[in-house]
């Protein structure tokens, strides 16, 4: 008999097809009537973001095996309710390195650069004074980008923005050993000296609104913080009020603690702020790789061994 399956989000055809000729593939959203029907049976499960596996689904769902998340992070997955009922969690965690670090890049570069644009004729004057109004204090070689969190992404973007002259100083709860030209520091060093800081940590609880009130009064003014890791670690009110009282310091956020964002959201409006809707990750190549986590959940019902598994430890 063919193994059950459920994928709860939007996956790319070839994954979705390859995954249905593996087994019996029902393609349905958490929480509707077919998905509490088939529940009981079901012994693979497939989300993406948005799809909360909690205690009491994974106490309805007596067959289940594995949880394939099309990701990295498994914020979404109760993983102590999976090992306490012997449900093993997979998902992809080198699928989007590039495309975010690209976006963290691309972003970062575009607002460090100050430009104006020509939108039409000009007199003499009017075309010196575009030229006046886009002179930069600095150049790249002379700033400096902080990284919270050195893993697979932020290791990438120090490298990188390494060779495009930057210099690069990270802070990691864990001592890295290669770390290119990348300086590893406090905390509170990477705060105290940085033109940039990009947040890069885990889901982990403790990281919960890592970036305070306290966190942001030790920015430099016109320091320009960039997350697009996990929205929950960032206190948007603290955020919010560090802007408005440092009008010449920026953010930009792909990620946020409740999403889709509301009208109380305290960052919406201001205008030094850039509010994107977690799209670092939107590349067809990063979208296709989080899809093939379909390859892991298969492996795991015949009794191979996947990829990538999440440990889950006593």
């Amino acid at each position: 008999m063919a193994h059950q399956v459920i994928q709860t989000e939007n996956l790319p055809e070839q994954c979705s097809a390859w995954l249905a000729d593996e087994c019996e593939l029902h393609v349905c959203p958490a929480g509707s009537l077919r998905f509490n029907e088939l529940l009981p049976t079901v012994e693979g499960l497939v989300i993406r973001t948005y799809t909360e596996v909690t205690r009491e689904l994974i106490e309805s769902a007596p067959k289940l095996k594995v949880v394939g998340r099309a990701g990295v992070g498994i914020d979404n997955i109760d993983i102590e309710a999976c090992r306490d009922h012997g449900v093993r969690v997979v998902h992809t965690p080198e699928a989007n390195s590039a495309s975010v670090v690209e976006f963290v890049l691309s972003r970062m570069l575009a607002s460090l650069r100050k430009v104006t644009f020509v939108e039409g004729e000009t007199t003499q004057s009017e075309w010196n004074l575009l030229r006046e109004n886009s002179m930069n204090d600095k150049q790249f070689s002379e700033m400096t980008l902080g990284i919270i969190g050195f893993g697979r992404i932020g290791s990438r973007l120090g490298k990188l923005a390494s060779a495009l002259g930057f210099q690069v100083i990270f802070h990691d709860i864990r001592p890295i050993a290669d770390s290119g030209d990348c300086v590893q520091c406090t905390q509170e060093e990477v705060l105290a000296r940085s033109d940039a800081i990009s947040i890069h940590v885990d889901g982990r609880l403790e990281n919960k609104h890592l970036c305070n009130a306290q966190f942001f009064k030790a920015l430099t003014p016109d320091c320009l913080f960039i997350n697009t890791a996990r929205g929950f670690v960032v206190d948007a009110h603290a955020l919010a009020n560090h802007l408005r009282h440092n009008e010449s310091s920026n953010a930009i956020l792909d990620v946020h603690e409740t999403e889709p964002i509301h009208t109380e959201y305290p960052l919406l409006n201001l205008p030094n702020v850039e509010l994107f809707p977690h799209i670092a990750c939107k590349t067809q190549t990063a979208t296709i790789h989080m899809g093939w986590v379909v390859k892991d959940v298969v492996a795991v019902l015949n009794n191979q061994p996947p990829q990538f598994e999440v440990m889950l430890q006593e």
